[in-house]
């Protein structure tokens, strides 16, 4: 690691300690980073051209203000080590076609594994069966991780339950808030979408098995600039919070500041934690995850309508959700009280919502 890099993660530790008044003098960055004070200058300079706002104040030393909205896979990877420190490597981009058709044009290295790839916007975002995913420029954060367990991916259905939590957790470590979960794949805040994630497989067609699992997740973060239909489900995360904070009157300084590079790291680091677990046969951890996913769940109780073959024009009937199972599996009963396990298909709380799908 780079003396830029230390120092940059010594004054991110202590603004995320919530004491923004401490200031970390050059004396002392000078020591934990092994380096002279001219060093440390030369750093924060390097730091500054990079976006980072550091102040530096005299007989003080220097503090965070701010930080880069770009991208950097180095940063992430540091960020992410922190909290897991098993290697990962993060490929960043400017501008992408899709990070989960990245990730697929990459594994044909048969041993790519804890593998991220993000971007700070998609030309061709896509979601479940096919759908387009809007990822625009300055807005949110699109990233793909690839993971390869020993024995091949079991059950898809849970990754993509554990990534759902995973940006949860994210949120409310970031951001203070808590987020709700739609079946399968989709996360809310305040009543609007600002998450969806996209699950695909690589195939081993030698042994019928699925080697890897490609987790695409995308998160609106700032200046969605939806419209129509797309702005009355979907939102970002700064957005809605600004709006409950002119709501109650709140000071805007009083508003989380949170960089894309954080953002990405927090999501990554959550979900390495649950793979890592539920590969090695932790079922604990499993079922805590599962737990956390019913508690978060958007639909429970609720009667909605159900297409029981997503993307295409089925028999839609109406049920009523009763849970959520430790396979990610939702349970409905239907109207003749039938009760059911829905592993695939599509729920929706308007009828409306499958009209037309081909």
């Amino acid at each position: 690691m780079t003396t830029k890099e230390k120092i940059a993660l010594i004054l991110n530790s202590a603004l995320d300690s919530g004491n923004e008044a401490d200031f970390i003098s050059g004396e002392e960055l000078a020591g934990r980073c092994n380096v002279s004070r001219a060093a440390v200058h030369k750093a924060v300079c390097a730091l500054r051209e990079q976006g980072f706002s550091v102040e530096a104040v005299t007989n003080k030393g220097y503090r965070l203000k701010g930080f880069p909205d770009r991208l950097d896979g180095s940063l992430i990877e540091n960020l992410i080590a922190q909290k897991n420190p098993d290697t990962v490597r993060v490929f960043s981009f400017e501008e992408i076609d899709s990070t989960n058709l990245e990730a697929k044009r990459r594994t044909a290295d048969k041993e790519l594994h804890r593998v991220v790839f993000a971007s700070e916007r998609q030309t061709a975002g896509r979601g479940r069966m096919g759908r387009a995913f809007v990822s625009p420029a300055n807005s949110g954060v699109y990233f793909s991780l690839v993971y390869r367990p020993v024995g091949g991916v079991k059950n898809p259905a849970f990754l993509t339950a554990a990534a759902a939590v995973a940006v949860s957790r994210a949120v409310k470590q970031l951001y203070d808030r808590e987020c709700k979960i739609k079946w399968v794949n989709d996360v809310f805040l305040e009543g609007k979408k600002i998450c969806g994630i996209l699950t695909e497989g690589v195939a081993n067609f030698e042994t019928g098995t699925i080697d890897s699992a490609i987790v695409g997740i995308g998160i609106n973060v700032r200046n969605s600039g939806f419209e129509g239909k797309l702005a009355e489900i979907a939102g970002s995360i700064e957005e809605i919070i600004a709006e409950e904070a002119e709501k109650k009157k709140d000071s805007p300084k009083n508003l989380p500041k949170v960089s894309r590079n954080q953002l990405v790291a927090a999501v990554v680091a959550e979900l390495l934690e649950i793979y890592d677990s539920y590969f090695c046969g932790d079922r604990k951890a499993v079922k805590n995850v599962m737990d956390e996913y019913r508690n978060r769940s958007l639909l429970t109780g609720m009667d909605v309508f159900v297409n029981p073959v997503a993307g295409l024009e089925g028999q839609v009937y109406r049920a009523k959700v009763l849970d959520v199972t430790d396979e990610a599996e939702l349970l409905v009963q239907t109207e003749d009280g039938t009760t059911k396990k829905l592993f695939s298909g599509e729920v929706s709380l308007k009828s409306e919502n499958f009209a037309g799908q081909t």
